[in-house]
């Protein structure tokens, strides 16, 4: 008796819900049951992230190899010349004496960063004491 209880009580929730939300349910099915439905995508699933600046930053620095000091980069740095570098934006690189080769010294052939994507941008982290910034 009570299953029966529960399967009418499932049908009939069923059937009113089925009534409230026509559109949901296919109407080639026997027996209703829902669609899925796309969700729409709500800030929770969806980083917010701010597009990068069109303007590149005033700042240049020269990055050297800390083994030989053959000359890397000139990079346009925004956060002062004075902090260190972690990370170098490949956008925001003014001009390449790697010859392609953004994370090793093509003298000495050193791995001074590692390539990532930082904020859907192309970037390179910095290994610690493998440059020098001029």
């Amino acid at each position: 008796p009570r299953k029966q209880k529960m399967r009418l009580f499932v049908t009939t929730t069923v059937a009113t819900a089925c009534m409230a939300f026509a559109p949901l349910f296919s109407p080639f099915q026997t027996k209703p049951t829902l669609r899925r439905r796309t969700m729409t995508p709500t800030r929770s699933w969806i980083r917010l992230q701010a597009a990068p600046r069109s303007k590149l930053p005033e700042r240049r620095v020269d990055i050297n190899c800390a083994a030989c000091g053959s000359p890397l980069f000139r990079y346009a740095k925004g956060n002062g010349a004075s902090s260190q570098l972690v990370k170098v934006y490949h956008e925001r690189i003014v001009r390449d004496h790697t010859g392609g080769l953004f994370t090793t010294c093509p003298k000495c052939n050193v791995t001074f960063a590692r390539e990532t994507m930082v904020h859907g941008r192309r970037a390179f982290k910095i290994v610690g004491k493998k440059v020098r910034m001029t």
